[in-house]
C-alpha cells in the first residue's frame, strides 16, 4: 500500500506541475469567458424568397402568316417566361381543335426561324414590350376540306 500511494502522489505532483492543457486534466471547456462573442447583424435573419411569378409582361399579336387574314389575328398577354407550347394551344383554340401541325416563327415569319414547343418567349428575344407570333398550318382533313 505504501508503494500505491507514492506513485500516487508522484502522479498528482508531475499532473500539477505539467503543461498539460487544462481539458486534458478533466476541466469543462468553455467554463468562464471573459471575452463576449458578438453576434453577426445577419444571424437569424433570412432572404425573401424569389418569386416564382414573371412579373414582365409581353402583349404578342398572334398572326396567320398566310394568307393574310384579320380575323385570325388576337392579341395574347403573357410574360417572357412564357412558353410556344402555350401560344400554340391557344392557336388551336382559336380554331376549334381543326388545325395541327404548326409552324410558329416569333417577330418574322421564316422556314429557317421556326422555334421548338419547348422554347420560352425569352429564349426567342422577347423580354417584355410587345411581340409579334406568325404561325402556319396543316390544315386536317374533315368534312369541310374532302
Amino acid at each position: 500500500l505504501k508503494c500505491r500511494s507514492q506513485i500516487g502522489n508522484c502522479v498528482a505532483h508531475w499532473l500539477a506541475n505539467s503543461a498539460v492543457p487544462e481539458r486534458a486534466m478533466g476541466k469543462k471547456a468553455g467554463g468562464k469567458k471573459e471575452e463576449k462573442q458578438t453576434r453577426s447583424q445577419w444571424e437569424g435573419k433570412h432572404p425573401e424568397p424569389k418569386s416564382r411569378v414573371d412579373e414582365r409582361k409581353v402583349v404578342a399579336t398572334v398572326k396567320l402568316a398566310a394568307p393574310v387574314c384579320n380575323l385570325l389575328e388576337f392579341k395574347l398577354d403573357c410574360s417572357p417566361s412564357t412558353k410556344i407550347s402555350f401560344i400554340v394551344d391557344r392557336i388551336i383554340d382559336r380554331h376549334g381543335g381543326s388545325i395541327s401541325d404548326l409552324s410558329v416563327c416569333v417577330n418574322r415569319f421564316h422556314p429557317e426561324e421556326i422555334v421548338g414547343r419547348d422554347k420560352t418567349l425569352e429564349q426567342c428575344g422577347v423580354f417584355g414590350g410587345e411581340c409579334l407570333i406568325y404561325y402556319d398550318f396543316v390544315p386536317r382533313a374533315g368534312a369541310l376540306l374532302a
